[in-house]
């Protein structure tokens, strides 16, 4: 099972659901296939947007909602995982971190061989992106440490 699945839970009620839909329609934001999970007031958003500029305006919205003390985006802006694009892992030496969310703040989940071949599958708001190594491996990187092979 990968990472986004563990993400895909269901808000608590429809209503909760409803509500977060409105506040990003009032703010004129479209999130496509839009999942959210409430754990004590820490919102987890995944789903689509076109462009930074969109997930930026979405975080700010949910942040806005009463009993809202944070919100983790998860959003992408693609999913890549038809085009099949293979990456070279491009580190000094040292393996590749590959984490459970986009930045360096989350846990480790695995690590990438200096020079291995890894799978785009999304790419995420903030320039990094959802990959699969050869061993079946998930998790997050940064753009930094990618390169076409």
């Amino acid at each position: 099972m990968g990472l986004f699945d563990e993400v895909t839970k269901a808000v608590e009620t429809q209503q909760q659901q409803n509500d977060y839909n409105a506040a990003l329609t009032a703010a004129g934001v479209n999130v496509e296939n839009l999942k959210v999970q409430d754990e004590n007031g820490i919102l987890t958003i995944i789903g689509t947007v076109p462009d930074m500029q969109t997930a930026e305006k979405a975080v700010a919205a949910l942040k806005s909602q009463p009993n809202v003390k944070d919100v983790v985006n998860l959003l992408e802006m693609e999913d890549l995982t038809a085009q099949n694009i293979k990456m070279k892992i491009a580190t000094k030496e040292s393996n590749l971190n590959i984490r459970k969310g986009p930045g360096t703040e989350y846990e480790i989940v695995g690590k990438a061989a200096h020079g291995s071949a890894v799978q785009l599958i999304k790419r995420m708001y903030n320039n990094w992106y959802y990959i699969r190594t050869d061993n079946g491996i998930e998790g997050f990187c940064s753009a930094n440490f990618l390169e076409q092979m």
